[in-house]
């Protein structure tokens, strides 16, 4: 008997996250996939999946806490500039599409020098219901940047607060983590009033910058083994209002802002010389960073000829970040080098959702649009305080101004009393870029791609299923790629003619679940051409190396995943509520050209966990242990890059419910006070680096909260 698709949608929209004790079968919803709401058991593909529990429970303070389980999945970053970046399976930043409720984030900006970055670490864990991560390409539902998968956020909307009819919720959560000396407070009200649901958040974080080991020096200078002291202050408010006109439309806006202050001083470069009158003292760095999105959108349950469902957002998003960096030098005095850069755009999405029967199969018809347009500028200055004056410093890239839109469709078909689900895409994506005429005359970057999908999954029996795709990705290039100018020391050129880079990825896959275990196992293979690759020239007139970038890479990476739940108390006679958890990460990558390694490919990574949560939700825990193989030699592009140890770190978690509405949470993290470093850190660094302490991951440390309901 086939079940009906628009039921499926209704039900599938109001299944909660599964909680720890329900991890034997593969029926948590995941939307991401496919863009619409799906069980996992259909997809072909590897989802990870983060839920607002997981994330609470586990007292994670940012998103790379909230993925540390997760296997082939990281965020990278530290110090001044805190988290950069995501990576899946060895590809980071940019080659992942980040969105949070359906907006496209600003990709990261990184010149090369410490006095600017643009990063994605710009969201609060608090207000996030829910992390999808989708391992490997998926260009051909979201287009550019999506060639080593994307990140999927959603945050929370009033009904995940409200009864059903009209209700009220409100809720105050604190805390404090030792890691970075910080007090937390999340205020969270929702209201639903008639056809009228409204939700406001806001979350305030104040302390300051994250520890590193305690055992490094807490000198001044370059060998210096402690963080630089800041102080953060960090605050993001979230506004959502939804109207329900009647029972086949419904509108809603939402309106976040996010802000980040930090000021602090640089104590690893005080007294460092670069060369002859650069000494520098007096370090100072103040930095901002703030995103801004509004939307409106608008659903539609039509059920006519030509979709049944139809949904639709306009959002206006700004972020931008700008960094005041002070220091003193003999020939230049004290000066401020003023750096900011921004990111406005205008975004729109549309998407249909049509239900089709025949006599043996049924299949769900997913079609739309996207267009993105975004406006990219940097201000340079220095300002000089000896004399007054604001001396203009030329960006590395050019203002720009970029268009982006795409059209796609999929089709998930059932077949065979739905044992067999296979699933086809195709996307077309035009992207443009235009730059500001100034000191260099650039012209403008065209490019465009099709990219396809292929996946099938096959249901053996209610517990077993495999499953296998085919999927291509494609990146357009960066404005950094395409028009990066530098003419100190040695001579980079830009190259406004670079094609986009491409990947096509396959993967295998199985499931498992019943009621004593779930595993899920998964095998890739991705191939990657036409990177951009730095590439020399040769030599100018003045006796420069003259360097571009160009299409000339190849390179692979392959690996190996897998996932377990276990139900000790089936297995095992323990407690009920008693269950385990096991992942395993291991991959490897190459680039064709020279035969060297890639950098940002992890090492084996193995994580395991035994936790309790008692069967009337008054309490739980949960021991886990992170391993993580070292990495070294041939393991880095360049052999004399520093190694990366092993390390296995031990954190501790636990929570208690005294009384319905009040939940306390508590959390040893590092319990044996490690020293460790993760490999992202430390790519590039040479063993004769001063600085590796100042590098390295924080020791033991310590957390609280509460969260209180009314």
């Amino acid at each position: 008997m086939k079940v009906s698709k628009i039921a499926l949608f209704v039900g599938l929209a109001c299944s909660p996250w599964a909680s720890a004790n329900e991890v034997y079968t593969f029926d948590e919803v995941v939307v991401s996939a496919t863009r619409t709401e799906q069980e996992v058991k259909d997809v072909a593909a590897s989802v990870a999946t983060v839920s607002s529990e997981e994330i609470a429970n586990g007292m994670s303070q940012n998103l790379q806490q909230a993925l540390k389980s997760e296997p082939g999945v990281t965020m990278e970053g530290q110090g001044r500039y805190g988290l950069s970046g995501f990576n899946i399976r060895g590809r980071e930043e940019n080659y992942v599409k980040v969105m949070v409720d359906g907006v496209e984030q600003a990709g990261s900006y990184n010149p090369g020098a410490d006095v600017m970055r643009k990063t994605q670490n710009m969201v609060e864990v608090d207000t996030l219901t829910g992390i999808e991560v989708n391992k490997g390409p998926i260009s051909s539902l979201y287009g550019s940047d999506a060639l080593a998968g994307a990140v999927i956020m959603r945050t929370y909307n009033p009904e995940d607060f409200l009864e059903d009819g009209d209700s009220s919720y409100a809720s105050l959560k604190g805390g404090y983590a030792s890691v970075d000396e910080s007090i937390k407070t999340t205020v969270t009200l929702a209201n639903r009033a008639g056809d009228l649901e409204s939700l406001f958040i806001y979350t305030l974080r104040d302390g300051h910058e994250t520890s590193t080991h305690g055992s490094g020096a807490d000198i001044n200078g370059r060998d210096r083994g402690q963080a630089d002291p800041f102080d953060i202050r960090q605050d993001n408010f979230l506004g959502k209002l939804y109207y329900q006109v009647n029972d086949a439309h419904r509108i809603g806006f939402t309106a976040e802002i996010f802000n980040r202050e930090a000021k602090g001083d640089l104590l690893h470069n005080e007294g460092y010389e670069m060369m002859p009158g650069y000494l520098y003292t007096q370090n100072r760095g103040e930095d901002e960073d703030q995103r801004q999105r509004y939307s409106v959108e608008h659903e539609w349950l039509a059920y006519n000829r030509a979709f049944d469902e139809l949904k639709w957002q306009l959002a206006l998003q700004r972020s931008f970040s700008n960094h005041d960096t002070y220091d003193h030098t003999p020939t230049n005095g004290y000066r401020n080098r003023q750096r900011n850069g921004s990111d406005e755009s205008t975004q729109f999405d549309l998407q249909m959702v049509k239900l089709l029967e025949a006599a043996n199969s049924y299949h769900e018809i997913t079609y739309g649009t996207a267009y993105r347009n975004n406006r990219f500028e940097l201000d340079y200055n220095n300002i000089m305080f000896k004399d007054g004056s604001v001396v203009g410093a030329n960006p590395e890239v050019p203002n720009a101004e970029s268009d982006t839109w795409g059209i796609y469709i999929q089709d998930q078909g059932f077949y065979m009393d739905e044992n067999l689900v296979v699933t086809l895409g195709l996307r077309y994506d035009n992207f443009t870029a235009a730059p500001d005429q100034g000191s260099h005359d650039y012209p403008d970057n065209e490019n465009d791609a099709l990219t396809g999908r292929l996946g099938a999954v096959y249901h053996w029996n209610d517990s077993l299923s495999t499953y296998a795709t085919i999927a291509q990705g494609f990146k357009s290039p960066t404005l950094k790629d395409l028009y990066y100018f530098y003419n100190h020391g040695a001579e980079f050129r830009a190259n406004p003619n670079l094609k986009a880079e491409e990947s096509l990825a396959y993967e295998i896959g199985s499931r498992f679940g019943n009621q004593l275990v779930k595993v899920e196992t998964s095998a890739f293979y991705n191939d990657y051409s036409n990177f951009i690759k730095d590439v020399k020239l040769g030599t100018n007139a003045d006796g420069k190396d003259v360097w571009t970038k160009q299409n000339v890479a190849n390179a692979y990476i392959w690996g190996l995943e897998l996932s377990s739940e276990f139900n000790l108390a089936a297995i095992a006679n323990a407690p009920q509520g008693t269950y385990a958890d096991l992942s395993l990460a291991y991959a490897q990558g190459e680039d064709r050209d020279n035969g060297e390694a890639i950098n940002s490919v992890a090492p084996l990574k193995a994580y395991a966990a035994l936790g309790y949560d008692a069967p009337n939700g008054k309490m739980g825990g949960r021991l886990s242990l992170e391993a993580v193989a070292g990495k070294e030699g041939n393991d880095w592009a360049d052999e004399v890059n520093i190694k990366a140890p092993g390390y296995a770190v031990t954190d501790i978690t636990v929570y208690y419910r005294p009384v319905t509405d009040l939940t306390l949470r508590a959390g040893v993290f590092n319990v044996f006070d490690t020293k460790y470093w993760h490999y992202s850190d430390l790519d590039g660094v040479e063993a004769d680096d001063l600085g590796i302490d100042r590098r390295s991951q924080p020791g033991r440390n310590w957390g609280v909260e509460f969260e209180y309901q009314y």
